[in-house]
This record gives C-alpha cells, structure tokens and sequence, in this order.
C-alpha cells in the first residue's frame, strides 16, 4: 500500500517488501521465458541459473519481511521516491521493440536502484534486511553486467541497451 502525503510517497515496511517481491518475481518470469525462447545453449544455461537465484532472492526478501514484521512497529517509510524506477520496469517489460536480454539488463539495474532506495530508508527498522537488499543491489548490478557482457560477445560490438529514443541513463531524483 502506498499513500501519498503531498509529493511523498510513503510505505509501510511490509508493503516495501511486498513491492521489491513482486518488482524481483516480474524479474524472475522473464529469466524463465526468455530461458525458453532461446536455442543458444550457454545463454539458456545463463538465463537458467539467474532464474533459480532470483527465486532465492524472492525466498531470503519473503523471510528478512516475516522476521522483521515481529520486530518492528507499522512507521511509514518515507521519502523513497520509487515511482519512477517502478514505472521504467512496467515499461520495460512492455516494450515489444527491445530484445529480452536487453530488457533483463536494463531491469536488473532497475531492481538493484529500488534496492539500493530502500536499504538506507529502512537500516533503523531493520538492520539485517537494509544489509540483504544492499547486497541484492549489488548482486543485480553484476548480473546486468553478466548480460551485457553476453550481449557483447554476442554482437562483437558494444551493446545497446536502450533504444536512440529513449534515455540512455536513469532520470536524476530530486532529494535522494
């Protein structure tokens, strides 16, 4: 649940939770099909096993919010500023002009941004799972490069990420 309090966002630490689930099980089901679209072995081996850890990602995010639910009182949380980094993963997914590969690098830094986000906002609510979701965020930005890596020796040519169209870097956020 989010409520909005003039131009801030504000969550509760469970729907945080909820939310950086869902944003990570989007993640996981396009691992999946793009896994099974592909006939290139190495790359569905890849595709595979990124899948399985975001699984375990989804699993140790689900447990850090139970354990964590016990300890702490229902304090928004504020000043996150999610949406925009939510809105480019919906689009993201959506966008039928971009190749699934770039689309899985693209949301991989997209998730490690929400989580990076959220790690400092929540570190006095819980301490344990400020450290999993900076770590996630790291763990996100490897696996993008882990795919654009795959994409360039692929191509034999820098990857493009993002269509001429399009930004080519995040929009900037105000009172980050």
């Amino acid at each position: 649940m989010v409520a909005w309090l003039g131009d801030e966002e504000r969550y509760t630490f469970s729907s945080l939770m909820t939310l950086l689930i869902d944003s990570q099980r989007k993640l996981k089901d396009l691992y999946e099909r793009t896994s099974k679209e592909t006939d290139d072995a190495s790359l569905k081996s890849l595709l595979s096993q990124l899948g399985r850890r975001s699984s375990v990602r989804i699993d140790k995010i689900q447990r850090a919010r139970i354990e964590s639910v016990v300890e702490i009182a229902l304090e928004p949380v504020t000043g996150l500023k999610l949406s925009t980094t939510l809105a480019r993963i919906t689009s993201t997914i959506g966008d039928q002009s971009t190749s699934s590969l770039e689309k899985l690098a693209t949301l991989e830094n997209a998730v490690s941004e929400l989580y990076a986000k959220a790690s400092p906002k929540i570190a006095q609510i819980s301490a344990d799972t400020s450290e999993l979701l900076s770590a996630l965020s790291r763990e996100s930005l490897e696996r993008s490069n882990e795919i654009t890596k795959f994409l360039s020796r692929r191509s034999k040519e820098p990857p493009q990420l993002f269509s001429p169209m399009k930004r080519t870097k995040p929009p900037t956020v105000r009172g980050t």
